[in-house]
């Protein structure tokens, strides 16, 4: 994981003030170290010290490491590609096999997009991605996301200047309305214009199982493959004790692995009080951050400006994932797994038992999920340096459970009905399998202390956020 910009001035100004004033802007997303390439310079090092040449056309990264060693923009053998990338790509070391005639720089897994890209091979990576490629010959910058979304990048173009990055926040006095790239689109970027193009979709699979036996096995052999192709030495999870965070820790602790529950509300709270039982029950150690009634208000002002929204109710789902993230970088953890998109595939939320065409309904909300979910959850991890992997969203646990029925997903209203079997053949303790879902502000109490919060102050929660994001509180 790491913070990606890059600018094309079609007026060919200098862009070198610019595009470090956009990487200082996401210098949390990558403390490791950063690299630039502006026309055919390059330099690497501390932010701080690096110097930036002058030009017209560059590209920029801050690396969190946690594959390999070295920094970005990593170029290809003649030095006419460049790229910088954000995300993993879990199957790197198979897919360097199956590339032909490269030298290899380095043993960073976003070397073999590069080379991928070179061969018209994107589609061996498996993995989650936002990567930008600059194309010194023919002065171009290409610009690449994941059909899911999972990784966030933004840009803008207005007649003069192309920006990308990140976060929006990096556009700042740069650029004013940032765009989101949608996912499994690319966008190409030269001294011609501006061209955005769909390249990849999500895997959707309308050919549904007809066994439940055969549906459950396949379900489970994905998450467990998702799973172990996400795992680091040192690895957290968010838990709440409920079925999906619960499933993926159990496969998790199956393997060679310092592994570290990670658990956050207010004191007597759902979600804690219910982590803490399941986690004894699983034999796991977990670690909490018990959050403070008075803490709450700052925490939610945090995040509405991480998120770069003012939207009440993201930034109050935000801050049990951001304060879960604090906790996971002081604790010494670079990776966590969450439970991310089960709900979406597999029935989880309340309203889709009145769900009158729920196929349809399922697939528009993980089409959307990146805008929705996705990048504030993004933001609010990566605030903290710490990266984090959704082993529900892999490509092969959402072919398997687009291909699993409605009446496999929801039972006699049971909802997630095939996840509960899953957990129950796992092992899980009936407290988790049997679980209720509870939306993560609710199941914390966040939500419950900020309307507290607002309605002293006077105001609803969504003029409450506008304010805080104006800058008025």
């Amino acid at each position: 994981m790491c913070g990606i910009a890059g600018i094309l001035s079609l007026e060919r100004r200098d862009i070198s003030r610019d595009l470090k004033r956009m990487l200082v802007a996401i210098k949390h997303r990558g403390p490791d170290g950063s690299g630039i390439v502006i026309n055919d310079k390059f330099n690497y090092g501390n932010l701080e010290s690096l110097v930036f040449p002058r030009g017209n056309i560059g590209i920029g990264h801050n690396r969190l490491g946690i594959i390999g060693r070295g920094l970005q923009p990593i170029p290809n053998e003649n030095k006419e590609l460049w790229i910088v990338h954000n995300g993993e790509i879990y199957n790197h070391k198979s897919v360097k096999k199956n590339l032909s005639n490269h030298v290899f720089m380095t043993d960073i897994d976003s070397e073999v997009i590069l080379h991928a890209y070179e061969e018209g091979r994107l589609d061996l990576l498996d993995g989650d991605y936002a990567f930008a490629i600059y194309n010194s010959g023919k002065e171009e910058i290409v610009v690449v996301r994941d059909a899911i979304g999972i990784r966030p990048v933004f840009y803008c173009f207005d007649g003069s200047l192309f920006v990308f990055a990140s976060e929006r926040k990096a556009f700042r006095n740069i650029c004013n309305r940032a765009i989101r790239l949608l996912p499994g689109h690319k966008i190409t970027a030269s001294y011609d214009g501006v061209i955005v193009e769909r390249f990849d979709d999500i895997p959707f699979n309308k050919n549904k199982y007809r066994d439940l036996d055969r549906a459950e096995n396949d379900l489970l052999k994905a998450l467990e493959e998702s799973v172990e192709k996400r795992l680091y030495p040192s690895l957290g999870v968010l838990f709440s004790g409920g079925i999906d965070s619960s499933i993926i820790a159990k496969l998790a602790s199956e393997h060679d692995c310092e592994l570290k529950l990670i658990t956050v509300g207010l004191e007597e709270s759902i979600d804690l009080l219910r982590a803490r039982k399941v986690a004894s029950l699983l034999g796991l150690d977990l670690e909490e951050y018990v959050i403070k009634k008075e803490d709450v208000f700052e925490v939610f002002a945090k995040v509405i400006r991480i998120i770069d929204e003012p939207d009440p109710i993201k930034a109050m789902i935000g801050i049990p994932i951001y304060v879960a993230a604090k906790l996971a970088r002081e604790i010494g953890l670079k990776v966590i797994l969450a439970g991310q998109g089960a709900d979406e595939l597999f029935g989880g939320y309340m309203k889709y038992l009145n769900e009158k065409d729920l196929e349809r309904r399922l697939m528009y909300d993980i089409i959307n999920l990146h805008k929705v979910n996705l990048e504030r959850d993004d933001h609010c991890t990566m605030s903290n340096s710490v990266e984090l992997r959704l082993p529900y969203l892999d490509r092969d646990v959402i072919k398997v459970a687009t291909r699993i029925p409605i009446t496999f997903k929801i039972k006699k209203g049971v909802r997630k009905w095939i996840l509960r079997r899953i957990g129950k053949r796992i092992g899980l303790p009936t407290e988790s399998i049997q679980a209720d879902k509870k939306a993560i502000q609710y199941g914390t109490r966040v939500a419950y202390i900020l309307k507290k919060t607002a309605k002293k102050m006077g105001k609803d929660l969504k003029t409450l956020a506008l304010d805080i994001f104006k800058g008025d509180n």
